[in-house]
This record gives C-alpha cells, structure tokens and sequence, in this order.
C-alpha cells in the first residue's frame, strides 16, 4: 500500500430512496487502519447502501465521510483516491478476457501508463490469475470472478476497503482461501469492512462486528453497539460455564437460583461467575458437597447466537411498542 494508513470516520450517514424508504438512518461508523470490521444484519438492513453510500457509489441524504481528515462525502472522485467498495453482485464485463478487465480497470483508476503492467503483474502473481488472463470474464468461475474483482481492489491500492458478499457463492475451499487474503488487506495496514451472511467464518475474520436492522445499529446490550471477537469468545457479559454433573437439580440449590440455570438436557446446567477464580470456586463447593463433576467449561457465545438474539429482542420490543398504540 502506497497510501500512508488512514482511519475511515462516518458519522450520522443516511440514505432516502426517493420511494421514502430509509436505508440507513444516521450511522456512526469508526474503522482503523488494520482493523476488520465486519457488518452483520439480514437481507434489506442496509449494510450494501451504507457500503455505496460510503465510497461515493451512492449519494448519502445527510450525514459525513472522512477518510482520516479528507471529507470525501458527495465526492465520488476524491472518494475513489481513499475508499475501493468490491460490490456483489460484481458487474462483470461480457467479451473481455481477464486480461483486458484489469487493464480496463487500472486505465478507470488513472495509473500511470509506466506503472500500470508492474501493478497488474503483482495482483495477477498474488492472486493466481496468470492461467485465466485469456480466458472471458463471463466464462471464470464464481472463485476467480472474485479473485479477479479483489485484483481490481489491489489495483486501487487503497487504504480503505469495503467488501460486500466477497465470499457469495462460493464453495468452503474458495472462501477459505478469498477470506485469507482478505485478512492480508488489514495486516498491510488498511481499514476494511466487510458483509457476509456466512456468520461462522465472519467471527474468525473481524476484529470488531457490528448489527444493523432496518438502517440503524442493534443494541447487543446496555446501549452498545460494537463489539470485539474477545468479547465474543469471553461469553459476551457475564461468563458463563457449562457443568455435566451427577446431580443438576441439587447443584442448583447449592448455588442459588440466581447464579445456576437448568438446561434441557439432564444433569446439564448454565453456571454465572464473575471470573475464572470465581468459576474455581464454583467448582470447589459442588465437589465439597459431594455433587460429581463431569465437565466445566467455559461458554463461547457464537456470532450467530447473539445476533439472533439482539435482532429478537429489537423485534419483540418493536411487538410490544405497536402493541401499546393499538385501542
């Protein structure tokens, strides 16, 4: 990357279609340099018009982007010297070889003619594309249509990457393999944000995650918003251990109501504790009272889990509000 590291500041950004529909209402956003920030919500949350409205694609109703100190809102060419958006779908050009594709988009990206075949020659060697430069783009498959769309993302050479769906429609092996170079892009310095609705790979690839529903951020508790992979993997709150023993119902008792919850399935319960010197402790009055251990271990609450519970409880809340309008 030839552009000095720069962090990526949104603030209040909306979108209005002209049928009245908000896409995004008023989103603050930080990302910086080395970061992945993966966006997470359903179909229709406005994760691809906020990406658009971001890099200059689409035209924000209100609100700012900066790129460090740069305002590139409403600017799309002084946007596209920072921000390079990877949309989906992909827009491929019918009739051109991959060749002709990245020599389209180097020339679209203003490269000096001196240094435009060196600059396409180290994302070809780093993506692999030299058996395919002959080949029409149409013909490539998912994978390399979009290991040739992430080319044209190295081309831009930007400091800040937006990918939307990089990895749709690929098999496990091509989006293993996509997502890695993917967290190349912010080992090298950049800011990325990134959508996927593959929530599983999308915890192991972020750094910090964000829900939107409807244009606006989910609250994932206590009025916030963001949160980090090693919230995730400390349980997200008050952790949480899961104990196999020989008797629930009187580990239970022995340890309040409030501290053991049952689960379903038998001799299994939820144990709250602050920390693993209390989880020890724990341990140590059930052993005490004669209850028989047969496993402790710490709970992980997966990306998946909390965002079906945060966009649950916003659409149980949103339930009772309508439910209260109502005669």
């Amino acid at each position: 990357m030839t552009t000095a590291p720069t962090p990526l500041r949104i603030e209040a950004l909306s979108v209005r279609y002209p049928n009245g529909t908000v896409a995004v209402n008023r989103v603050d956003l930080t990302v910086v340099p080395g970061e992945v920030f993966a966006l997470v919500g359903p179909n229709g949350a406005g994760k691809t018009s906020l990406l658009k409205a971001a890099s200059g694609v689409m035209a924000p109703t209100g609100g700012t982007v900066r790129c460090g100190e740069r305002v590139v809102t409403g600017d799309p060419r002084v946007a596209s010297r920072w921000l390079c958006l990877m949309p989906d779908p992909l827009g491929v050009y019918n009739d051109l070889t991959a060749a002709e594709y990245l020599e389209f988009f180097a020339r679209a990206l203003a490269l000096p003619a001196a240094a435009r075949g060196a600059a396409i020659a180290a994302a070809v060697a780093r993506l692999g594309l030299e058996p395919w430069l002959e080949h029409e783009v149409e013909t490539l498959s998912a994978g390399w249509q979009r290991r040739l769309a992430l080319a044209r993302v190295l081309l831009a050479d930007a400091p800040i990457v937006l990918l939307d769906e990089p990895a749709s429609g690929l098999d496990v092996a091509a989006r293993v393999d996509l997502l890695a170079l993917v967290r190349t892009l912010a080992t090298e310095g950049r800011a990325v944000v990134i959508t996927s609705h593959i929530l599983p790979e999308l915890e192991q690839l972020g750094d910090r995650f964000g829900i939107i529903e409807r244009g606006a951020w989910v609250s994932v508790g206590e009025g916030r918003t963001c949160f980090t992979r090693a919230e995730l993997a400390r349980g997200f709150g008050r952790p949480t251990w899961r104990v196999t023993c020989s008797d629930a119902e009187r580990a239970r008792q022995i340890l309040g109501t409030e501290r053991a919850e049952p689960l379903p399935e038998p001799d299994v319960l939820l144990v709250h504790a602050d920390d693993a010197e209390s989880a020890a402790a724990v341990l140590t009055a059930l052993v005490q009272a004669g209850v028989k251990i047969y496993s402790f271990q710490p709970q992980k609450t997966t990306l998946s889990e909390l965002t079906l519970r945060a966009l649950g409880r916003k659409l149980a809340a949103g339930v009772a509000a309508q439910g209260e309008t109502q005669p």
